[in-house]
């Protein structure tokens, strides 16, 4: 009996349904492709390099379950208050509180099921685009992906687990809720108190925004210049509490402020409107802020995403420069000398080109001294002559550097570059060196070696080679990466017990072991910030489509009153589009100011590949994406509103009961 009454009112329900069942399915849809994309052969045998993979597919799955559950159990409670009048007359008429429940679990587990079979459908698509896309991350050719078992359950069994939470609070607050709570009427929320003071609040809201704004900009200038973040994450977090007031007493203030102009309000239709969006303001105002809050933060996380591919290219080719880099320790004995390791290197490729070079110490730490905790650490100044030097730049196509009676310090750690050694000279063989700058724009070519020193030829003559290496050109520039990685590594017993040694920095395993990781970052991040829009949307909906019996009568006044449906249509279309629109604002400008700060962070990274245009390009293509998403969310809500408020308002001479 349950079932076929839980049938029926599915039916008479869909509209009221539409945006539920819209969001459960985009969200089963989604995580399914990346369960399944977890579980594929390629991710765990990457998980294998790095234990990250895995552990941030774990991350966003997690994370987008507890925003879904949260969303889903906001419109199970939507769906709960929209038909309290019916559970009410369901108790009036002798069914017991346990009956309802029965009845509304049927319902929502019936639109759960159907829900479930169409989003693992949907995602069966999404994981074939999904994993292409992670196939052109790693730029590796694209093949069918097969479905994992793993992912389809977990899928299922994540639905389930939400479907009951979501049941659960239902059945709370059937449980709870009064006989007369359900039956009476809403109360109308009067118009906001003290305009004029939250209009000041918002202009002062607006305006330390703005100011929040440039003081987080030349936050994130300073911290990429000197490798510390906590400053940029406290004022990051500022900004987002400021985006939530902006839009907190934006929201309060605006049509308030609107209603008090007689010329625009007495202009057609324009008083129901404002009207309408001044109605519950402190709860729509809290709403707005909060969905804001996402929405930004949805952008940047997608600007993130985008840029990581183009940066892990870039410095990808700094980091490891050539096909294979050996550098050798002499003073530590080696399992695999760097004879044996070149005949290991060519059974994968044949050396088309081979530069080896060599640093030489005096065992002493003069310049590291100036590095604190350096000369601590055991480390003594080393030298690497200027002609290697500069075969090695210009072999991977840099200019050549010119030094006489200098030194040029070489490391990757800023803070080590913004260190004065102008009155620190170095006296090598009677003649005296002085500092002629620090760099870290060059490649790394002494691995693992925070600083080296680059001197003129001669300075070297009479020094001990401290590590000897050599760079490869192989002519196959992708082999078989982690085998050869394995066969030049060994094991050795260390304190710590037995650990992995390895001389060698293979371009290749560099490359699939940070695709993977940016790849991993990149899904991860595309996804939440999908998730994020999506659920934000569907509350936007939601709260809609929750006043709709308010709005027929609204509209029934409208048509007595002559306004013929067109016009109630444009009415109700502009309502909906100032909600919907209020939280979509400034995110979508914030796509501007974030593609500007992205080119700047990608010029001073030496990265030119994502600065200016492209920035600001790929800045943009999420702003269309994310509006796209908007736009689809909005027109399903204003068809469903205007449809449901339509039966017996819009130009068609009925009414709806007074």
């Amino acid at each position: 009996m349950f079932v076929k009454l839980a049938i029926r009112n599915v039916r008479r329900q869909i509209r009221n349904y539409l945006i539920y069942f819209i969001t459960v399915v985009l969200s089963i849809a989604l995580l399914f492709a990346v369960n399944n994309l977890s579980y594929s052969d390629r991710i765990q045998s990457l998980s294998e390099l790095s234990t990250d993979i895995r552990s941030m597919f774990t991350m966003v799955t997690v994370l987008s379950c507890l925003v879904t559950a949260l969303v889903l159990s906001y419109a199970t409670g939507f769906m709960l208050k929209l038909r309290r009048r019916e559970f009410g007359m369901y108790l009036t008429l002798g069914m017991t509180r346990r009956n309802i429940q029965t009845l509304f679990v049927c319902e929502t587990g019936l639109l759960m099921g159907f829900a479930l079979v169409v989003g693992m459908g949907f995602g069966l698509v999404i994981f074939q685009l999904v994993a292409a896309l992670f196939a052109s991350i790693l730029e590796i050719p694209f093949a069918i992906s097969a479905y994992s078992l793993e992912g389809v359950f977990l899928t299922i069994g994540v639905s389930i687990g939400l479907f009951l939470l979501s049941t659960l609070a239902s059945r709370r607050y059937l449980r709870k809720v009064t006989v007369s709570e359900l039956l009476k009427e809403p109360s109308v929320q009067k118009s906001e108190k003290h305009p004029v003071l939250w209009c000041i609040l918002s202009v002062l809201t607006l305006v330390g925004f703005i100011i929040c704004l440039i003081i987080t900009y030349r936050s994130l200038m300073a911290a990429f210049h000197n490798q510390d973040g906590v400053e940029l994450l406290l004022w990051l977090a500022v900004d987002l509490l400021m985006v939530f007031l902006t839009h907190f007493t934006w929201s309060r203030t605006l049509a308030g402020m609107l209603l008090r102009s007689k010329r625009l309000k007495n202009r057609g239709t324009n008083t129901v409107v404002l009207r309408g969006l001044s109605e519950k303001m402190t709860v729509n105002s809290l709403l707005i802020g909060a969905l804001a809050t996402l929405l930004v933060f949805s952008v940047a996380m997608s600007n993130v995403a985008f840029s990581e591919k183009v940066y892990t290219d870039l410095t990808i080719e700094k980091e490891c420069p050539y096909d294979v880099m050996a550098l050798v320790d002499l003073s530590v004995k080696q399992e695999i000398s760097m004879d044996e390791g070149k005949k290991i290197i060519e059974r994968y490729s044949p050396i088309t080109e081979e530069q080896e070079f060599s640093l030489y110490s005096l065992g002493e730490a003069t310049l590291c001294s100036t590095i604190m905790g350096y000369k601590e650490m055991g480390m003594t100044d080393l030298f690497m002559p200027l002609s290697q030097f500069n075969t090695l730049l210009t072999g991977c196509g840099y200019e050549p550097v010119s030094l006489e009676d200098e030194y040029l310090l070489i490391t990757d750690i800023q803070g080590i570059c913004d260190i004065d050694f102008s009155n620190k000279p170095v006296i090598i063989n009677g003649q005296t060196y002085t500092w002629a700058g620090s760099s870290k724009a060059y490649p790394d070519f002494a691995r693992r070696l925070f600083v080296y020193f680059v001197v003129p030829d001669r300075a070297v003559d009479r020094m001990d080679a401290a590590y000897i290496g050599a760079a490869y050109t192989l002519e196959n520039h992708r082999p078989d990466a982690e085998a050869l990685r394995k066969d030049l590594s060994w094991m050795e017993q260390t304190g710590d017990g037995i650990e992995e040694k390895n001389n060698y920095a293979i371009q290749e395993y560099w490359r699939i072991y940070n695709m993977a990781n940016a790849g991993t970052l990149i899904i991860g991040a595309l996804y939440i910030s999908t998730v994020f829009v999506c659920m934000a949307l569907a509350i936007l909906s939601v709260k809609v489509l929750s006043t709709l019996e308010d709005e027929r009568r609204r509209f029934a006044v409208l048509y007595r009153l002559g306004a013929d449906a067109k016009m109630q249509k444009t009415a109700l279309f502009q309502q909906i589009g100032a909600f919907f629109f209020m939280p979509f604002m400034l995110p979508l400008l914030m796509t501007v100011p974030i593609g500007t700060i992205f080119g700047e962070v990608y010029e001073i990274w030496n990265l030119p590949g994502l600065s200016g245009q492209r920035a600001m390009q790929t800045s943009v293509i999420i702003a269309l994406a994310i509006t796209g998403i908007y736009a689809l969310y909005f027109i399903i809500t204003y068809r469903v509103a205007s449809e449901a408020i339509g039966d017996g308002v819009f130009g068609s001479g009925e009414h709806v009961n007074d």
